[in-house]
């Protein structure tokens, strides 16, 4: 398969999963150089999302979308063979790093600025 049409399978996968696909120009500072790009899902007021650098090669936008849907149930969907075969690659299933439940929200992180004795008490 042409991988054009494999992100464009990957991405109906997704919207299929009711997940959204967002291709956006990150700020370049953001990649490692061109080494690692960024990108993934994300959940932003119970919405899931997945956010792709549109600068990124063609092979890293389809494993962004591939990794990021690996992380989510898709037994229900329909998926040609080599779609399911390409998410399939990028599951993690080794004890120490289990797959994040993605459909879960993580509470908010509140920081507390910590008092150092320089500062008077």
């Amino acid at each position: 398969m042409e991988l054009g049409r494999l992100l464009q399978e990957l991405i109906q996968a997704a919207r299929k999963a009711g997940i959204t696909v967002r291709s956006e120009s990150f700020d370049p500072s953001l990649s490692d150089g061109g080494k690692k790009w960024r990108g993934g899902l994300c959940v932003i007021r119970g919405k899931r999302f997945i956010l792709v650098d549109e600068r990124a090669p063609l092979v890293d936008r389809i494993a962004t979308v591939a990794a990021s849907l690996a992380s989510v149930d898709l037994e229900h969907v329909f998926l040609p063979p080599i779609v399911r075969a390409t998410i399939g690659a990028y599951q993690r299933e080794s004890p120490e790093r289990p797959v994040p439940n993605a459909t879960v929200p993580l509470p908010p992180v509140r920081a507390r600025l910590r008092r150092t004795d320089d500062e008077g008490n």
